[in-house]
């Protein structure tokens, strides 16, 4: 199972400058901070506790197998490999090369899209898949 989502370790989500919780209000692609304000035309989300999603896991039988950030992640994938490809194309005009270099940077910048955590559970491995080693990912407990 690979859970991909922004979200913390308990030591991050339980500390003390998170002391207003993890719940984020959207409106209008704006964040703001009062849950009740724009009742019904609001987006509502909070932070995953990967710490808990790994140990719930762990009670369903599912063993952790890796947890790394999402810009990590997609680096491992080949990501930089279609950086420099993107900058190759025939055909395509600057701005289009541009817009398509700053897709693929949002998607690995640690402040954004690429601190997402990636955390890669499994169940029943073959003694193989067990000691598979997966680029990219820590293979500690992430739950203290």
């Amino acid at each position: 199972m690979l859970t991909i989502d922004y979200g913390y370790t308990s030591a991050q989500y339980y500390s003390p400058q998170r002391s207003q919780g993890t719940l984020q209000c959207y409106y209008q692609q704006a964040h703001h901070a009062d849950p009740y304000w724009a009742i019904g035309h609001q987006d509502l989300t909070a932070h995953v506790n990967f710490s808990a999603l790994e140990h719930q896991g762990q009670q369903c039988g599912l063993e952790t197998l890796g947890f790394t950030q999402q810009g990590l992640f997609l680096m491992e994938l080949g990501l930089g490999d279609r950086l420099n490809a993107n900058t190759n194309l025939k055909n395509v005009d600057l701005m289009e090369i541009l817009r398509r270099r700053d897709a693929l940077h949002a998607l690995m910048n640690p402040l954004g899209l690429g601190g997402f955590g990636v955390l890669l559970q499994g169940k029943n491995l073959s003694p193989t898949s067990q000691t598979y080693t997966f680029k990219g990912f820590r293979t500690e407990p992430l739950f203290c």
